[in-house]
């Protein structure tokens, strides 16, 4: 039998050749660095879920995993961590059978358990800022079970990473994890996912900071959701395929405008005048929300208003 050392020793060697690449299983560190006197400190959490479906509407959590860490709010190192939380949850009927394949969570794990509602919550009380690799996903099912998760600011590192700008050909965290940390793991199991996630934004680097900078920095952006009402059918190419706009038919509550949209635009300007002339060439006034961390990755609306667009 091989010991740790030995075994380090011929992954070197292979690594050393230039013909293999060695993944190591990845060990959640035990802190990413020490507070200094004069680091302007915030708490972030990382989490993840595990459900037994795609909608809120109808499906339960039945995994909950998040790492709590101290950051700097100037410099955005992430640093120690405060706390760790994993749980079940008894959805009251039986998990689906694709879920226990993707998860290894079974019935047996979550027979009669809950969620420790007063450790989560205090946490949710603590947090500056939460995130998670889907939050649209992820948000979206804890909010219906934690309503103080509405009150707070939200990243995701999956729409807001510096992926396409590292050119990493994927945002899919096990892809991240292999192709940026060098690490494998053992995926979809809520806290694993969330400490991979955490070891990646606090251990890359892009443009001489952490990813987690990156994410930071975005997450503070304001953004607009566009709506394109009144939008003539044979422009509909161009606002899908050209510019990204989806399709929203008004039935949902939360989505209650029959026109396409296109969410996490920066540049309020330079989308509204493609508007004005690409797609309407005309007058028209169309709906326009502002969004912040405090709604982002979700269908409220807080603020919503209608505004005239020209061309020029």
């Amino acid at each position: 039998m091989h010991s740790n050392e030995s075994l380090e020793s011929l992954a070197n060697q292979l690594v050393a050749s230039g013909d293999y690449r060695v993944l190591r299983r990845f060990k959640p560190p035990i802190s990413y660095g020490t507070p200094s006197p004069n680091s302007k400190l915030r708490k972030l959490l990382v989490i993840d879920t595990e459900t037994t479906g795609l909608d809120k509407k109808k499906d339960k959590i039945i995994e909950i995993g998040y790492v709590m860490v101290h950051f700097d709010a100037e410099t955005g190192a992430v640093l120690d961590v405060v706390r760790r939380y994993t749980g079940f949850e008894d959805p009251g009927f039986p998990l689906p059978e694709n879920i226990i394949q993707i998860t290894g969570i079974t019935d047996r794990d979550v027979a009669g358990q809950k969620f420790n509602d007063e450790q989560i919550n205090a946490d949710i009380a603590e947090a500056d800022l939460v995130t998670a690799h889907n939050a649209s996903f992820d948000r979206g099912f804890l909010e219906l079970r934690f309503e103080a998760f509405k009150l707070k600011w939200w990243a995701c590192s999956q729409k807001e990473g510096p992926w396409q700008e590292m050119l990493t050909g994927s945002a899919k965290l096990e892809f991240l994890a292999s192709t940026l940390s060098g690490i494998f793991y053992d995926a979809h199991r809520a806290l694993t996912d969330a400490e991979v996630l955490l070891h990646i934004l606090a251990s890359t680097q892009y443009q001489g900071a952490s990813v987690f900078k990156f994410l930071m920095d975005k997450a503070r952006q304001k953004t607009y959701r566009v709506w394109a009402e009144g939008a003539p059918y044979d422009k509909k190419d161009v606002l899908k395929v050209e510019n990204a706009y989806k399709w929203s038919d008004g039935t949902d509550p939360d989505s209650p405008i029959k026109a396409w949209y296109k969410d996490g635009i920066v540049d309020l300007q330079v989308e509204l005048d493609m508007l004005a002339t690409k797609i309407y060439g005309r007058p028209q006034t169309i709906t326009l929300d502002e969004l912040t961390g405090r709604d982002r990755f979700t269908e409220r609306q807080t603020r919503r208003q209608s505004i005239l667009i020209e061309p020029q």
